[in-house]
């Protein structure tokens, strides 16, 4: 890949990193509030509802793991790409021209990713094991008077049928990649058999990947979207159980209706965000389409 190809995807990837930071600082920001909130009212006589300090020391633990494991796998990864490049650079200075992965670096891609997915059993695993543990803890409280806090039998089904349709997801985008792998090598032999070289990827290339991450970028927002729909229920159970009698262990009305207010305007926002990048990625198939070099039928 040439230089500014390399520095565009190290672009992208500091942007993501970016994001995600911002998506964690949030979080965290909320789960302050929350813990604050959780410690006045205990100060005022109300019950305990927050994690036991087993639980906040498990909870640590995963997330120190996690951070390591993640840099980690970073260090791998900038390991091989030192070593790509210089297979690329040894290849020219012989004559000649590197258009795709060598064996030895698919053969190290799949070993990351299957240990990835091995990772991540292991560490679904063990959330399921600490979910086990906080509902015995919950119903060891309930047997000796405190109220139940956990989700009810619905709300467990549908978080599952959440993390299937996930992975569901996940599986269909590596099989598109794959496929355009496959196609990508597929035009690069053509074009060796015709007695030309290509050295980097051409307007065309360029365009179709910045499509598809554009489309993994949506799938990943739709799925945010997803998990913040079902926070918000929660909080409209929690508060509809309020209104019967039982104590308050959430956001006030006016919080509430701000919240709701914003939410209101985000969707507004993203789906005409939404409408807009489904005509401009129209627009772009078809460009590709007449072109001949990157064919897509979707549209």
């Amino acid at each position: 890949m040439t230089p500014e190809i390399e520095h565009a995807r190290a672009v992208k990837r500091r942007e993501r990193a970016e994001q995600k930071a911002k998506a964690a600082a949030l979080l965290a920001e909320e789960n302050r509030a929350r813990r604050h909130r959780l410690t006045m009212a205990r100060s005022h006589g109300r019950d305990m509802k927050t994690l036991t300090p087993e639980l906040e020391s498990a909870r640590s633990a995963i997330a120190v793991r996690k951070a390591r494991e993640k840099h980690e796998m970073e260090e791998r990864m900038a390991v091989e790409n030192v070593e790509m490049r210089r297979r690329i650079e040894a290849n020219h200075r012989r004559g000649r021209d590197a258009k795709e992965l060598t064996p030895e670096i698919e053969e190290a891609r799949s070993q990351i990713r299957r240990k990835s997915m091995m990772d991540k059993e292991a560490m679904e695993k063990r959330l399921r094991e600490e979910n086990a543990e906080q509902k015995r803890r919950i119903a060891a409280a309930m047997a000796h008077g405190r109220d139940a806090k956990e989700l009810t039998p619905s709300e467990q089904a549908a978080r599952t049928m959440a993390r299937r349709k996930s992975h569901m997801d996940k599986a269909a985008m590596e099989n598109r990649l794959a496929e355009e792998n496959a196609e990508m090598r597929r035009r690069i032999e053509l074009a060796h058999s015709r007695g030309r070289d290509a050295k980097e990827l051409t307007p065309e290339q360029e365009r179709g990947r910045a499509f598809v991450a554009q489309r993994s970028r949506d799938e990943k927002a739709a799925a945010a979207q997803r998990l913040a729909e079902e926070n918000e229920q929660m909080r409209l159970r929690i508060a509809a159980s309020m209104a019967r009698g039982r104590d308050a262990k959430s956001l006030d009305p006016n919080t509430r209706a701000a919240r709701q207010e914003v939410a209101e305007r985000r969707k507004r926002e993203k789906a005409q965000a939404e409408a807009q990048l489904h005509k401009e990625n129209a627009a772009l198939a078809a460009r590709l389409a007449g072109t001949g070099m990157f064919p897509d039928t979707r549209y």
